[in-house]
C-alpha cells in the first residue's frame, strides 16, 4: 500500500523545498528489529572528522568538516563501526514520527558518516552498508588488513598511552596511525587493523578523514551489535559499483530507484529550482578512493 506523505525534506533535500509530494510505500518502515550478532565486550569512541565536499574551504583554506562521534563496537566474534552521532539523530526523529509528529530535522547535528562497517561479518567478511538517499547499498567482501610500516622512533602519548607510529597505502589514501601496545588489540577505526595494539588516533595524508580516540570501555552489562535492519532490502554491490553510484546519482535518480514518487507544486518558478536541485549530484568523497 502507498500512501501521499507531505515531507520536510529536510534529510535529504534543503528546507526550500519543502512543500514536495513525495509518495513513498508504507510497507516499508514495516521492518522487524534485527536479530542480535554479538554481544559487545570492549567499546571505543572516536571524534571523527570527515570531509564531504573537497572543493569548498574556509577563508583560511581549510577542509570544511563535518564531526561525528564514532563507536567501534567489539564483540566476541565481530567489530561494528559506526556514527552514534547519526545513530542518535535518527533516533529523535523515529521517536517524532512514533508520536505522530512530521518528518523533519530535529535541530541536533547529524555528522557527516552515515554509513556502517561490520568486521568478521558474515565470518571472514567485512559488510559495509550505507542507506544513501534513500538507496541502501550493501558491499560484502573479504577481509583485507593494511601492509603497515612502523615508525618506532616516532611516538605519542593519547589518553595516556605510550603509542608508536605506522603508515600504509591502503584503498587510495594514504595513512598514519598511532597505536599502543598496552592494549593488545589489533583493531583500529574503518579498516585499520593489523598493528600490535589498538589505533588511538589515524587520518589520511590530506587530512580529509580523522580519528581520535576520545574514550575506552569495558562492557559489562549486555549490550548487544544489531544485525543489519532490513538487510534483505538492501543492493548488493561491489566497491567500485558503490563509488559509481553515489558519485554519478542524481538525488531524483536516487528516490525514483527507491520506489519513491515526487509530484510538483503549482509555483512553476518554484518548479523549476526544485526540478534543477533534484537533477544534481552530490559531494563525494567516500573514504575508500579506490
Amino acid at each position: 500500500m502507498k500512501r501521499l506523505l507531505f515531507i520536510p525534506f529536510l534529510l535529504i533535500l534543503p528546507f526550500a523545498f519543502c512543500k514536495a509530494q513525495v509518495v513513498v510505500d508504507a510497507s516499508s518502515n514495516s521492518q522487524k528489529f534485527p536479530k542480535a550478532l554479538d554481544s559487545i565486550v570492549y567499546r571505543i569512541t572516536y571524534q571523527a572528522l570527515s570531509v564531504e565536499d573537497t572543493t569548498k574551504k574556509d577563508k583560511k583554506g581549510k577542509y570544511l568538516y563535518k564531526e561525528d562521534l564514532m563507536r567501534l563496537d567489539i564483540g566476541h566474534h565481530l567489530n561494528r563501526f559506526y556514527s552514534y552521532t547519526q545513530e542518535q539523530y535518527d533516533s529523535i526523529v523515529k521517536a517524532g514520527v512514533s508520536a505522530g509528529g512530521v518528518l523533519s530535522a530535529p535541530k541536533v547535528s547529524s555528522g557527516g558518516i552515515t554509513w556502517i562497517l561490520y568486521q568478521n561479518y558474515p565470518e571472514g567478511k567485512t559488510t559495509f552498508t550505507h542507506w544513501w538517499n534513500t538507496m541502501r547499498l550493501k558491499v560484502t567482501e573479504d577481509i583485507e588488513q593494511p601492509s603497515w610500516s612502523i615508525v618506532s622512533d616516532s611516538t605519542a602519548t593519547i589518553l595516556g598511552y605510550h603509542c608508536t607510529m605506522a603508515t600504509t597505502t591502503f584503498k587510495g589514501r594514504k595513512w598514519t596511525a598511532w597505536y599502543t601496545e598496552d592494549i593488545p588489540m589489533n583493531v583500529g577505526p574503518w579498516k585499520l587493523n593489523g598493528l600490535p595494539g589498538l589505533v588511538l588516533k589515524a587520518e589520511d595524508s590530506s587530512k580529509q578523514y580523522i580519528f581520535s580516540a576520545v574514550g575506552l570501555q569495558q562492557i559489562h552489562d549486555i549490550q548487544t551489535i544489531p544485525g543489519i535492519k532490513g538487510e534483505g532490502k538492501y543492493r548488493s554491490i561491489d566497491m567500485k559499483t558503490y563509488r559509481k553510484i553515489i558519485r554519478e546519482t542524481s538525488i531524483g535518480e536516487a528516490l525514483s530507484a527507491s520506489g519513491i514518487r515526487i509530484g510538483t507544486g503549482t509555483d512553476p518558478e518554484w518548479n523549476k529550482k526544485f526540478n534543477s536541485y533534484i537533477s544534481k549530484t552530490q559531494p563525494s568523497n567516500p573514504i575508500e578512493k579506490e
